[in-house]
């Protein structure tokens, strides 16, 4: 490629130091045959210069396709852990929902249990008062039937 603006160089150059023909305006004389030389140069070197230029644009639009490629993996990569998270997060708010749901239920269940417990104990308190009552007019009986019984040095 350095070698085609060489001779467009040179070409330039012999463009600036032709000679003016007087009166036309701004008019050269060019060497044709030198032109011509340079001509020929510029045509022999510009189709491998064109083709390392296509090679190079080929290759550039190769790079951005891989580049746009490999952006949109990392996004959808950005995607899934970004849906990971937010999954993670519901798990974990599901979790807690669950976990609050299960001790409000053994709550439930310790005061039902208490409940019972304290039922049950009642229950066993008023019958033991039953029995002690029995037992108390039982025995307020005997020491009464005592005292109203003739003594044993009355027999």
């Amino acid at each position: 490629m350095m070698e085609v603006f060489r001779i467009l160089d040179d070409i330039e150059f012999m463009l600036k130091e032709s000679k003016k023909v007087p009166l036309s305006n701004g008019k050269i004389v060019i060497d044709s045959h030198r032109l011509l030389e340079e001509i020929d140069r510029l045509k022999a070197r510009l189709p491998g210069d064109l083709e390392t230029a296509r090679l190079i644009i080929l290759d550039k639009e190769r790079i951005v396709h891989e580049a746009c490629n490999e952006a949109e993996t990392y996004v959808e990569r950005s995607r899934d852990h970004a849906a990971r998270l937010v999954d993670n997060n519901e798990i974990t708010k599901n979790a807690m929902q669950m976990g609050e749901e299960i001790v409000a239920r053994a709550e439930e269940v310790a005061r039902e249990i208490r409940r019972d417990a304290d039922e049950y104990a009642d229950g066993v308190l008023s019958h033991m008062e039953i029995v002690l009552k029995k037992g108390l007019e039982v025995i307020t009986q005997g020491k009464e039937d005592l005292r109203q019984s003739p003594t044993r040095d009355d027999y």
